[in-house]
């Protein structure tokens, strides 16, 4: 992931979703408190790690990408409980049993499973846990799947790291454990400027080096204008969350 999203960085930052506020009440409920560490990690931008800073514990913030890591500084600015790390998920640099929960959003494609799965347990305090979250559109109007097929029309390469990942059999095989899974609503609003940041921050359409981008601004520009209302279009989310108690 550590290029993946280089010439992708503020789309991603104006575009993608949050995650439910009940994500919040999830992770006290695993007992978080002023004294707990969490690590978010691949945290991108840092649209859960900010909303991590609210708990008021120590948020460390692990990302591989500089650019990416510029914006998430950006973002939580305000929040003095943040540390920021440049480090992949595989060897985050963190002291052994020195992290409460690992968060994980959007981002667990991407990972070197077996290593990360040593890092994990290298990193984490005993009994601690390791919460992956996932946005998943669902394609329940007739916006959503105009869209859908834009993006697949524009589709300038297959993302391996996607197009190989069976979600439930990676996270079975990873914990090597029963964990929880529940799923949460999500809407996101988005103005004009928003939908193309999302549409623009997939790893997988056009970005301003290819010979296509002009054309797919163009068609988003089109659909916008066709199911704005207020100026603004409406995306509707499932969120995953799966949470397990990892272990050795």
């Amino acid at each position: 992931m550590n290029n993946e999203f280089d010439n992708k960085t503020k789309e991603y930052a104006i575009g993608r979703p949050s995650y439910p506020s009940e994500i919040l009440k999830v992770i006290r409920e695993l007992g978080v408190n002023n004294q707990s560490t969490i690590a978010d990690i691949g945290a991108g931008t840092g649209i859960l790690t900010h909303m991590l800073g609210s708990l008021e514990c120590n948020v460390l913030a692990i990302e591989p990408n500089e650019q990416m890591l510029v914006e998430c500084r950006k973002y939580c600015n305000e929040l003095n409980n943040i540390q920021f790390i440049k480090a992949p998920a595989e060897k985050t640099s963190l002291k052994e049993n020195s992290v409460d929960i690992i968060t994980i959003a959007q981002a667990f494609h991407w990972f070197d499973k077996e290593l990360c799965k040593k890092e994990f347990q290298r990193i984490l305090k005993e009994n601690g846990y390791v919460v992956i979250l996932w946005n998943e559109m669902q394609n329940d109007s007739q916006f959503a799947k105009e869209y859908t097929t834009v993006l697949n029309n524009y589709k300038v390469k297959t993302t391996a790291a996607i197009s190989n990942f069976d979600p439930d059999e990676e996270k079975i095989n990873f914990f090597g454990q029963d964990y929880t899974k529940v799923y949460y609503e999500n809407w996101q609003t988005a103005t004009e400027e928003g939908f193309l940041g999302g549409a623009l921050s997939l790893s997988y359409t056009p970005s301003k080096l290819d010979n296509t981008y002009e054309e797919f601004v163009a068609e988003l520009h089109r659909l916008f204008s066709k199911y704005q209302q207020n100026d603004k279009v409406t995306f509707h989310y499932k969120t995953e969350v799966c949470i397990c108690k990892f272990s050795e």
